[in-house]
């Protein structure tokens, strides 16, 4: 075979790798919303969202998250609790909303130094999200309603 032949093959194969890698990408984005972002809450959620000051949450967590394959490690990443919503910070995206009627529970998760909870939903929008804290904040989430 003539080195043209196997340069024309080498090329063939990077533009077939390139428009693969696209077209996942694309299908990727449409399917989670993108790099570090959620989907919307159901419009019966969204509506039992209200805006907080911080104060008015009872309890600020801060620790690390990790959003939909976008990782923040502590101190970058904050949960902000009331007993009917959660706001999860994370430095550089746009804060996450989540009304405790969304949530049907919350599963933690073992890490290498530390524990963390991924929001258990019925739709499935915060399946890529969870937030990672040290200390014992199960205890302090149950008190809130948040089992």
């Amino acid at each position: 075979m003539s080195p043209r032949a196997e340069m024309g093959i080498v090329l063939l194969a990077i533009c077939a790798l390139l428009v693969t890698t696209v077209f996942v990408g694309t299908r990727w984005r449409e399917k989670t919303g993108g790099l570090g972002q959620v989907p919307p809450p159901a419009p019966e959620y969204a509506r039992r969202i209200v805006a907080l000051r911080d104060e008015d949450y009872d309890l600020v967590l801060r620790g690390g998250a990790r959003v939909n394959g976008m990782g923040a490690t502590w101190p970058f990443a904050s949960l902000l609790v009331s007993r009917d919503q959660i706001e999860l910070r994370v430095q550089i995206l746009m804060p996450i909303r989540i009304a405790r009627a969304e949530v049907i529970g919350l599963r933690r998760v073992r890490g290498p130094f530390s524990y963390g909870f991924k929001f258990r939903t019925e739709s499935g929008r915060l399946d890529k999200v969870s937030f990672w804290v040290p200390g014992k904040a199960a205890n302090q989430l149950a008190e809130l309603g948040w089992h």
